[in-house]
């Protein structure tokens, strides 16, 4: 062993551990100062925002008024051209030459507006000094302007697109809406001659009476968007003969409730689906709906709302 025995007796004194020194504390970090970025984004912002209300302004007009600024821009530039040469000796030059202070100048002038405009640039005539920015600004004007009025037609073009499929879209909801009421007045005879024959059992005819209702209750939610939240507003005789289908609809269910047993009990879904029915056609009445509609109209609207009472 390497070590000496130990005393008995004698306990071993603990090691003295040194206290622990108090963190030192950094002294704070000077604050640097970045450069602010606020005002320059705002100096963006203002010089922006007159661009923008621009080019707002200018997509808020028609395509011929659009046209019409662009004519106006062409011969007040051109005129300004003319002027120049005219006053201070130099602002186009057709060659080596001046343009003159004429009339055939100032056709010259208006030439070189048009083609500036085009933003062709034969080359026949062209500014001189500083009104090479002026030519500069035209140009850009009339591809602004040029820009504007295509998305114009382009735009106009995708609305009567738009249109037309949101017309055959609504020509087609309304035969699906038809096509339906009309398979539930054929479900709903055909339940009523099940009602009939003593040898069918009611739980069969609840049970197709409740697949019936279901659709005509589908049904109903779509004319009453139809009244309410429409789209487009159909045609008084499609309107008149779906509304005629409903009412038609409503006392047919009615009577096909009263063939059952008065005992034989409803299903829950049966329950819900006749309370909806009753709500929506609460709302189906000549003095409710926003529009105000013909006199053949309302009463459909109005018998709808009688005979839907008789569900619940």
């Amino acid at each position: 062993m390497t070590g000496g025995p130990l005393e008995r007796g004698r306990a071993m004194a603990a090691p003295v551990l040194p206290e622990r020194a108090e963190p030192l504390r950094e002294a704070p970090a000077a604050v640097v100062a970045r450069p602010s970025t606020v005002a320059p984004a705002r100096g963006r912002r203002a010089l922006t925002r007159p661009l923008v209300r621009l080019l707002d302004s200018l997509g808020d007009r028609s395509v011929a008024n659009l046209i019409s600024i662009w004519f106006w821009m062409i011969a007040i530039f051109g005129v300004v051209y003319w002027l120049a040469g005219v006053v201070c000796g130099h602002g186009l030059r057709a060659g080596q030459e001046p343009i003159a202070s004429n009339l055939a100048g100032l056709l010259t002038a208006v030439y070189f507006s048009f083609v500036t405009a085009l933003s062709i640039g034969y080359g026949d005539v062209v500014p001189v000094g500083w009104f090479r920015l002026l030519a500069i600004a035209e140009g850009a004007s009339g591809l602004l302007l040029f820009g504007v009025v295509i998305s114009k037609l382009v735009s106009r073009h995708q609305e009567e697109l738009t249109a037309e499929i949101h017309r055959i879209t609504f020509e087609d909801r309304l035969g699906r809406v038809r096509t339906n009421l009309h398979f539930v007045h054929s479900e709903l005879q055909a339940i009523a001659a099940m009602c009939a024959n003593p040898e069918v059992r009611p739980s069969e005819t609840m049970i197709r009476s409740e697949s019936a209702a279901s659709v005509f209750l589908g049904e109903m939610r779509t004319v009453h968007d139809l009244l309410y939240r429409p789209q487009q507003i159909p045609e008084e005789e499609v309107l008149e003969s779906i509304l005629a289908s409903v009412a038609s609809g409503c006392r047919e269910l009615g009577d096909l409730l009263t063939c059952l047993p008065v005992n034989y009990p409803r299903s829950h879904a049966m329950t819900a689906t006749l309370h909806a029915m009753a709500v929506l056609a609460n709302d189906i009445c000549g003095e409710c709906v926003p529009r105000v509609y013909a006199a053949d109209l309302r009463y459909w609207m109005d018998e709808i709302q009688r005979e839907a009472r008789r569900l619940v």
